[in-house]
């Protein structure tokens, strides 16, 4: 009986300990140590001014390449961004290079995602002012910008996630946009291959 009792107080000890260390620093490096992590991705929309909810899904890659959102409903689409480029794929296959001015939205979500996946914590200290906030597991991260220009449409990127001994992942995504619009995004079945499919690899393949 005192082996039991030893062994969850153990256990206890290293879930507290494990909480109580996790940081902006500390996610960002574990999310980092997966070179790849695919999932499929819920999109929703709210229109303030209307309370309209307009939802999406597809699928999802974060990767060192670059980051492709491929919408699957209500119509398909697919958008890549990766470190200095931006593109667009048509049904047929067909690649548009974009300009990201048009898409600001998806502009700085895919770039911010991009560097906490690359754990350039750096970038983001340079764009945004951080708030980071844990409960347990489950943590925070309110991103609002510096950038006056980018502050006129946007007010703030709050990532929500969890850490556990066994693994780190970003559950959602919401931007709020300067006019109260929000745009969220909520990822599940996440896995972490090891590298892309030959067919995925050609999306992020600017030739």
């Amino acid at each position: 009986m005192k082996k039991v009792s030893a062994f969850f107080a153990l256990l206890f000890f290293t879930f507290l300990t494990f909480a109580q260390n996790i940081s902006m620093e500390s996610i960002c490096a574990e999310l980092s140590k997966n070179k790849i992590t695919k999932g499929n991705f819920i999109q929703e929309k709210t229109i303030t001014k209307t309370g309209k909810v307009l939802k999406s899904s597809g699928n999802f890659i974060f990767s060192e390449s670059g980051i492709l959102w491929a919408t699957e409903k209500p119509f398909p689409s697919t958008m890549i961004l990766g470190k200095d480029f931006m593109i667009q794929v048509s049904a047929d296959g067909t690649k548009k290079i974009m300009n990201a001015g048009g898409n600001e939205v998806f502009k700085n979500i895919s770039s911010t995602l991009l560097a906490v996946f690359s754990n350039n914590v750096p970038a983001l200290n340079d764009k945004f002012n951080i708030e980071f906030n844990t409960q347990k597991e489950n943590w925070t991260v309110i991103l609002k910008p510096k950038d006056s220009t980018v502050a006129a449409f946007m007010n703030s990127i709050v990532l929500n996630g969890n850490s556990s001994s066994a693994k780190t992942e970003i559950i959602s995504v919401e931007l709020t946009e300067a006019k109260g619009n929000k745009v969220l995004y909520k990822f599940i079945n996440q896995t972490h291959p090891e590298e892309l499919t030959e067919d995925e690899k050609t999306f992020f393949d600017v030739k």
